[in-house]
C-alpha cells in the first residue's frame, strides 16, 4: 500500500514519512474502553496494542471471546484479530496510562487496488 501511496501526488509525502505497516495508529490515554470488535479491518489482520502507565496503574485487558483478562502493564505488546476477538481495558486503576492502538483499514486496501493478504500459515515457515 506504500509503494502505491509513494506513487501519488497527493498521498506521496506522507507516505515517505510513514514508517509502519499499518494503516491506523489510536492514542487512548487515561480511560477504560467498552467491549468491541474492530470491524473495519479484516478477520485474518492483526492489531498491534502497546501499553504504557505509571507503576500504579494496573490496566487489565479483557479478551471475552476467550474468556481472559490479562494484565496489562507497561510495556506490554498484544496482538489480536481484533475484528475476530471482543475486546476491551476494564480498568487502569491509579495513574497516568496510554495505549497505541496499531491497525489495518479495509477499506484504505481497497482505495489502493492492493491484493489482501491471506492468513499467516505454519506451513509457510517450514523447512523442507
Amino acid at each position: 500500500m506504500l509503494r502505491n501511496m509513494r506513487r501519488s501526488e497527493k498521498t506521496e509525502e506522507i507516505a515517505e514519512n510513514w514508517q509502519s505497516v499499518f494503516t491506523g495508529i489510536a492514542v487512548i490515554s487515561n480511560r477504560v474502553t467498552p467491549s468491541h470488535r474492530d470491524t473495519k479491518g479484516r478477520p485474518e489482520w492483526y492489531d498491534a496494542l502497546v501499553s504504557y502507565s505509571g507503576p500504579e496503574a494496573r490496566p487489565i485487558l479483557s479478551i471475552k471471546d476467550l474468556g481472559l483478562n490479562l494484565k496489562y502493564s507497561s510495556g506490554t505488546i498484544v496482538s489480536l484479530c481484533g475484528t475476530i476477538f471482543e475486546h476491551q481495558v476494564l480498568s487502569w486503576g491509579n495513574g497516568d496510562r496510554v495505549c497505541y492502538a496499531h491497525f489495518m483499514r479495509e477499506l484504505v486496501r481497497q482505495r489502493l487496488d492492493v491484493p489482501p493478504a491471506g492468513w499467516v500459515m505454519r506451513d509457510s515457515y517450514l523447512r523442507d
